[in-house]
């Protein structure tokens, strides 16, 4: 046989390789550029010198481009948007057809090195200098209500009704333009206290508005309406106000006639702080002669309506009152005019011709349903146009009906990758379930789909700021059609931040979950709210479909400066997973930082007060590090620090419902709580004692530092709430072991009041505050063994517990330092790294936000 040398070879294969086609690229990248075109390639970053090929314009031409590419044989697809605002026509849809596949992602990212932001809002131009510093602008027939307004990126507020009285607005600085004056104080607006609600004598006819909104019979008061309330004669309420035009039918013959105003009805809104929930309704009418404000909707009230609608000497805040748009920064829409016409105070300095005013127009911004394999990496979503409706927003504690900016629906392996949502009118970004009937008006053109999938998504590296409402929402509350497939699971929210939140609606959380199991929240830095932090609510009182919450985990987070006086009943770190007939397994709370969380005691006073201030309704409360709400159980809760909250450090307001479902509190720091380390406030919910004890939690190896004790004011207690034990030894309700205490005065351990149990049931049917039916203990007391039922009781807790300073670096305001350089204390407490604790290597460092509410805090230095 002859053989071919290995020259004829490789000259072989040089020839079929010069004759064979090129190659197909594996990866096809288009661009989008505010200097492109539409009809060009969008091959090319830059367009060439003839202007003849180059980027796209716009992202909807991108997007349908790569809908329809041919993807056979690519690994991925990429659009890089260059520097730049975009301003969507209308929201940017996103569907199946618009899918990736995992073997092809689809990537839509900043260009290198340069920032885009996708904004639902529209520049306003065209201004006329009307008389000093009051401006004006026609805006285009096409424009719609919106509620928001931005100038120079920074949110301005509409004219609010009264002022501050506050001395420190006096010392306001406006660093742009070096005044000094009241004018950011006046933008907050002043707030007013209710009288209180309007009640019925008599029950309302059925089909009736006042049976609608006036259902819960009271007793003593009668039937309470959750759409009127009494205002102080003094109050600053005017019936003949500009923009106040009272509907046909009156809600009241008494109301006041109209002034002549042709704005539509409920122009003028008012935000109704209740208990944990803060409604913002429109104002109807206002019947002077009765000193009673008729909104256009009610309030909620369909569970615990003691909790919402207008509570007596509680705060509201009056905004969008044409009358007082006086103060520099502040902007009213004329709804009157066809054209609208839109005023703006300038500040100096100011000229709108020559600055950025945006105003929201799409709600949202970017919206996807059954979207697979799809990321989007370093690019800023903003200006989307949430409104109220007509009848208000009733507000609730999840309130999944307030949009977001961006909506991604029934979709799955979606990433966000170091991106920002900021400047919104309503939420930020949502993960959401469209499964259910329910939800019809909260999905892409109504649809919804039972079997659709909410999976393995992930949020990281990405910054959520200046925000209406929630930062990032994964899921709502559980619904009937709800199963364990269909609902969010497997999603990571990692390494973002969150900040600025609750800016419209303060009834916000920085990252919230409603129904859902295996999701994870990681190393996430969440601050300056005005409510919760991390939340994970099934908020349902039956046995859910779905299994409930469960294997969730929050971890190394780290968040900071919430409530801040202004909402109550908050969890800093919350979970919600059960009822009075199950409670969800899994879920975990570990490694995190939770610290300066300032309830609305701080405004409103606290019922612990010995002397209330008058004219405040001394109500506040739970301003709680970690809460397990409900009838929360088996919960990890290991390795967190939390300090300087105004409540408890750890919050258990029920026992779980069944024995052997306690929770494990292991491993933590609990420092310089307000009123108590841990709070354990009505383990009998339904009022009597069960036939098998009920443990709520079992406290192991923590660390509890605190400065205060029970003769401080207000009190102090190591274990707060309930300390009935049910008739059964102590343990077994709450079981204490292995701790280390430590007062800073160094006297715990011979303190006669260290801890206290309630021997017998009380006249509020367990439980009692009458601490003259308490017996106190030392220490020694509290550990003395064998534990006993029989009256004076031996607790029997805290074996091998311990009093001694643990050794912190320096744990004392404002260094806040609770390393242990001499290792662990002892009791079995393993020193962990709280270095690790928040974001690591942040991408994106998000700007101070400015405040839209007047906001107290207890002095950190000696109030905690």
């Amino acid at each position: 046989m002859q053989r071919t040398s290995k020259a004829a070879i490789w000259a072989v294969i040089l020839v079929l390789a010069a004759s064979a086609p090129a190659a197909r690229a594996q990866v096809a990248t288009y661009y989008v550029a505010l200097n492109g075109n539409d009809s060009w390639s969008g091959t090319r970053a830059n367009p060439n010198p003839k202007g003849t090929d180059g980027p796209f314009a716009t992202f909807d031409h991108a997007r349908t481009v790569v809908q329809a590419l041919n993807k056979t044989g690519l690994t991925q697809v990429v659009v890089e948007f260059r520097e730049g605002m975009y301003f969507l026509h209308h929201t940017e849809v996103f569907s199946a057809a618009d899918s990736g596949t995992a073997s092809t992602p689809i990537v839509y990212e900043n260009y290198p090195g340069e920032s885009a932001a996708i904004t639902g809002g529209v520049p306003v131009q065209g201004w006329t200098n009307v008389r000093g510093n009051e401006w004006q602008a026609t805006l285009p027939a096409s424009t719609q209500y919106f509620e928001q307004l931005f100038y120079n990126g920074e949110r301005r507020l509409r004219p609010r009704l009264g002022t501050t009285a506050r001395a420190e607005c006096d010392q306001v600085v406006d660093e742009a333009t070096e005044e000094t004056g009241h004018d950011d104080c006046r933008d907050l607006g002043e707030y007013l206290r209710m009288v209180g609600p309007v009640y019925l004598a008599s029950q309302p006819a059925a089909g009736t508005t006042d049976a609608a909104n006036c259902p819960v019979y009271v007793a003593g008061s009668g039937w309470e309406c959750f759409d009127r309330f009494y205002y102080k004669a003094s109050d600053p309420i005017s019936g003949t106000w500009m923009n106040l035009t009272p509907p046909t039918p009156s809600p009241s013959p008494t109301c006041d006639a109209s002034s002549g105003s042709t704005a539509p009805v409920g122009d003028i809104e008012l935000l109704d702080f209740e208990k944990y929930t803060a409604s913002k309704l429109r104002i109807s009418c206002v019947d002077s002669t009765n000193n009673i404000v008729y909104l256009t909707g009610p309030a909620a009230f369909v569970t615990q309506p003691a909790a919402h609608g207008f509570i007596p000497l509680h705060r509201y805040l009056v905004e969008n009152v044409q009358d007082e748009l006086k103060y520099p920064g502040q902007w009213f829409l004329d709804r009157s005019k066809s054209p609208m016409v839109l005023t703006y105070l300038a500040k100096r300095g100011e000229n709108p011709n020559a600055d950025s005013v945006i105003i929201p127009q799409l709600t949202p911004v970017l919206e996807a349903f059954n979207l697979q394999y799809v990321t989007f990496r370093g690019l800023t979503f903003e200006h989307d146009n949430y409104t109220i409706p007509a009848q208000g927003h009733a507000d609730t504690e999840i309130p999944y009906d307030i949009g977001a900016a961006v909506s991604i629906q029934n979709s799955q392996n979606i990433t966000f990758d170091a991106d920002a949502v900021t400047q919104t009118s309503g939420a930020g970004l949502e993960f959401i379930p469209c499964t259910n009937p329910e939800l019809a008006t909260r999905c892409l053109m109504g649809i919804v789909n039972p079997s659709g999938m909410t999976a393995n998504n992930v949020v990281k590296n990405s910054a959520f700021y200046d925000l209406g409402e929630d930062g990032v929402r994964v899921g709502i509350q559980s619904l009937s059609q709800d199963s364990v497939s269909n609902v969010p699971q497997y999603i990571t929210v990692e390494n973002n931040v969150v900040e600025g939140y609750g800016r419209v609606f303060p009834n916000a959380w920085g990252i919230s979950q409603g129904d859902g199991h295996n999701n994870t929240y990681t190393h996430n830095d969440v601050y300056d709210g005005y409510h919760a932090a991390i939340g994970i609510c099934q908020c349902t009182s039956v046995m859910p479909a779905s299994g409930g919450v469960y294997n969730n985990t929050i971890s190394f987070n780290r968040v900071y400066n919430l409530q801040q006086g202004i909402m109550n009943d908050a969890g800093s770190i919350y979970i919600a997973a059960g009822n009075a007939v199950f409670t969800a397994a899994g879920n975990q709370i570990l490694n995190n930082i939770v610290h300066d969380v300032n309830d609305a005691s701080a405004l409103d006073g606290s019922p612990t007060e010995a002397v209330c201030p008058a004219g405040l309704p001394c109500d506040g409360y739970g301003g709680h590090g970690i809460y397990l709400d409900t009838q929360t159980g088996l919960v990890d809760v290991e390795n967190n620090l939390v300090y300087r909250v105004s409540d408890a450090d750890l919050n258990f307001p029920m026992t779980p419902p069944a024995p052997n479902e306690e929770n494990t509190v292991q491993n933590n720091i609990f420092a310089f709580a307000r009123l108590a380390a841990i709070n354990d406030g009505d383990p009998y919910p339904t009022g009597s004692v069960p036939p098998s004890p009920i443990q709520t939690f079992i406290a192991k190896s923590n660390i509890f530092y605190f400065d205060r004790n029970y003769t401080s004011s207000p009190s102090f207690t190591v274990q707060g709430g309930c300390t009935y034990s049910g008739g059964y030894t102590y343990p077994d309700y709450q079981l204490w072991e292995s701790n280390l205490y430590w007062r800073t005065d160094g006297a715990f351990a011979s303190d006669a009041t260290a801890f206290h149990v309630q021997p017998l049931a009380g006249a509020d049917s367990p439980c009692t505050d009458n601490t003259a039916k308490w017996t106190f203990y030392t220490f020694a007391g509290w550990q003395q063994q064998p534990p006993t039922t029989t009256p004076p009781l031996n607790p029997g807790e805290d074996v091998d517990s311990v009093v001694q300073n643990p050794g912190f670096a320096n744990p004392i305001y404002p260094v806040d330092d609770y390393r242990l350089p001499g290792g662990s204390p002892g009791v079995g407490f393993v020193v962990f790294d709280l270095s690790r604790i928040g974001r690591s290597n942040p991408v994106i460092l998000p700007p101070p936000i400015s405040g839209t509410f007047v906001t107290a805090t207890f002095n950190p230095a000696t109030d905690f």
